[in-house]
């Protein structure tokens, strides 16, 4: 699927500069149009910990509001090295339990499967306050089990010859969340229903305009709310936050968005980790295909919470792609959709995505 989604980033560039446009876009439309996709780190491991959401160094106007929601369904299957050497050639479909009694597990090495479906819709709302401020409250609901997918992505990746990554050796649609450490095991193999997972609240500052009219840079603060269940993977069972350096460069028809941020991830007894620190990053390109539709290609690369533990697959940064696509039906309301897939890298990130969401502006 990888290969597929490259070609698919090249063709979208390439309309990008080939379909532009009259100069007389409005520039309502244009702002509504070209900011990134807001898809967060989509990795099932990680789906109760903090991670920003991309988004544009723009504020909005004062009294201004932009409501926002969107869902998105990303399909994790990622296992340690040595449960993948275990099930090596494995045709027999088993379930997550079956395959996980059958593996040895040598005291002191780190061992990890996952594989399932996360579900996750989330509510936003943001207002401008004076002419620099911004501030936010981002909602989220969200539903982990099996899904649905496995058999697309088995039957995809058989038609490009892309390798099946031994799914073929676990039952389809199927829940398993295992990790085990000398100091702590976490085994889930039932979806628990929908839950509300950690309310964010945020504030974003535009810095004052620099000699580039055409670039803007903003401070962004955010605190995230136990309001999740860490147990079930819904939260992260503590007070979490984070900075971000925010830039965008304008290039009248297109723009360039990029972000650094470095998280505080607080202690998650369920998980075992103890408080740390996490860098995060994403850089974006938006173009005018269309008089009121854009392309939108963006690239998020994360730390992982889980880069300590012992297992050499999550010590790596993780790369997550979204390709997608925005229309303004109006100045005020905007639909966008993508597909999100993981590059580089394939144990510490989701297989593959969907986003969908709709945007209102008053």
């Amino acid at each position: 699927m990888n290969r597929c989604l490259l070609t698919v980033l090249a063709a979208l560039s390439v309309t990008a500069v080939l379909a532009l446009p009259a100069s007389g876009q409005e520039r309502e439309v244009a702002d509504a149009l070209l900011g990134p996709l807001p898809v967060r780190d989509l990795y099932l491991l990680n789906n109760g910990f903090f991670f920003f959401t991309p988004e544009g160094a723009h504020v909005l106007d004062d009294n201004s509001w932009v409501v926002d929601l969107h869902t998105t369904d990303a399909n994790t299957f990622a296992k340690s090295r040595w449960i993948s050497h275990n099930i090596e050639f494995d045709t027999v479909r088993r379930t997550g339990a079956q395959t996980l009694a059958v593996n040895r597990m040598d005291p002191g090495v780190t061992n990890f499967l996952v594989d399932g479906e996360t579900f996750r819709t989330t509510l936003s709302a943001h207002r401008g306050l004076g002419n620099n401020l911004e501030v936010a409250i981002e909602v989220p609901f969200t539903t982990i089990g099996g899904g649905y997918s496995d058999a697309f992505i088995e039957h995809f990746h058989a038609l490009l010859r892309l390798g099946d990554d031994q799914r073929v050796a676990m039952q389809k649609n199927q829940e398993t969340v295992f990790v085990r450490t000398d100091n702590f095991t976490y085994l889930r193999e039932h979806s628990s229903g929908s839950h509300l997972g950690d309310v964010a609240l945020s504030a974003k500052y535009e810095l004052p305009a620099l000699e580039d009219p055409n670039l803007s840079l903003s401070l962004q603060a955010a605190m995230e709310l136990p309001t999740g269940n860490a147990q079930s993977l819904d939260g992260s069972g503590s007070l979490d936050g984070g900075v971000q350096l925010l830039a965008t460069r304008d290039f009248g028809r297109s723009r360039v968005n990029a972000s650094a941020g470095l998280l505080y991830l607080g202690r998650n007894a369920p998980l075992g980790l103890t408080p740390q620190f996490v860098v995060t990053d994403s850089i974006g390109f938006s173009s005018l295909v269309a008089a009121h539709t854009s392309a939108t290609v963006q690239v998020t690369i994360s730390q992982s919470p889980f880069r300590k533990i012992g297992a050499p697959e999550l010590a790596r940064r993780s790369y997550q792609m979204t390709a997608g696509v925005q229309h303004a039906f109006n100045p005020g309301l905007t639909v966008y959709g993508g597909i999100v897939e993981n590059l580089i890298t394939y144990q510490n990130s989701a297989d593959a995505g969907l986003v969908m969401g709709v945007t209102h502006r008053f």
